[in-house]
């Protein structure tokens, strides 16, 4: 079985599970799935997990990522980017300056409101399902993470601009609620997601460059493709105990990590360790699988 970790570059006008399962004719029997999805319109890193890379989709998930995003003033569609239905139209577009000064009030943790047309699930079904039908539900609010809003480029009225934000956020929803604070409207016109979990753009493959006899050559090994967790290589004994349930305490290491990489004498990758305070214990060992 295949286990570990392609870095695609999706093209837009193409679902992330439909781009991913073109690989399936080279894998065999290996599972496969994606960390982090993209909007069909969106193009750009796409993490593909292969075999027992599947079982570590979240810890991929849960890293930040990177974006060049443009977004459109003079218009508003109910699924915030072209594709959707107009809303409402405003012919206001602010100045650079004015997206600066909004921009910088966007950095730390922040709530966000989901957009209507999502994967998000409500009692078991995904958002767009009763968006489709035009039924109302909750709103999903949840507080996201951004570190980093900077405008690239104005070109009358499309704002190119970069984001670097935590899991969960939606770029749909950040441009309409930063035009909301610039007193405009705007729908998300282009997104490119260039890094995700320290993954980036430059390294991606393109789907159409793999076959079933290179694909082995362009996958990155499972203690690799973390490379964003912090790694910590024990020797035999220590893993031995880790195997069995046991926790250890890091007293020589001042490792603040949530979650650590563990590899043996030989490093070889054991699994991920969730770390409190220097006392880590197993989270997931392929080790006890295999």
């Amino acid at each position: 079985m295949i286990s570990g970790l392609l870095v695609l570059n999706k093209p837009s006008g193409i679902s992330s599970g439909e781009f991913v399962r073109k690989l399936k004719p080279f894998l065999d029997d290996s599972k496969i799935g994606h960390s982090g999805t993209l909007d069909p319109l969106a193009s750009g890193v796409i993490l593909a997990c292969l075999g027992q890379m599947t079982r570590f989709t979240n810890f991929l998930a849960n890293e930040k990522k990177t974006y060049i995003a443009e977004m459109m003033f003079g218009i508003q569609t109910d699924t915030g980017d072209l594709d959707g239905k107009i809303e409402k139209e405003l012919k206001k577009i602010p100045t650079k300056n004015d997206f600066k000064k909004i921009a910088k009030h966007y950095i730390g943790s922040i709530s966000q409101e989901a957009p209507k047309y999502s994967s998000l699930k409500y009692k078991g079904k995904p958002l767009y399902h009763y968006a489709r039908k035009n039924k109302e539900v909750p709103k999903k609010i949840r507080e996201i993470e951004i570190y980093k809003l900077d405008l690239i480029s104005v070109n009358q009225n499309k704002f190119k601009f970069l984001v670097e934000c935590g899991k969960g956020t939606y770029i749909r929803s950040l441009v309409k609620d930063l035009a909301k604070d610039l007193d405009s409207v705007a729908v998300l016109s282009n997104l490119q997601r260039t890094i995700s979990a320290e993954h980036e753009i430059s390294e991606a493959h393109e789907i159409e460059s793999i076959n079933r006899e290179n694909i082995k050559s362009k996958i990155i090994q499972m203690g690799d493709a973390l490379r964003s967790l912090d790694k910590l290589q024990c020797a035999t004994e220590i893993i031995d105990r880790i195997k069995k349930g046991q926790k250890i305490y890091l007293k020589e290491a001042e490792i603040k990590s949530k979650y650590l990489r563990l590899f043996d004498e030989k490093n070889k990758f054991i699994g991920i360790l969730k770390n409190i305070n220097g006392l880590v214990s197993p989270k997931r060992l392929i080790s006890i699988e295999n």
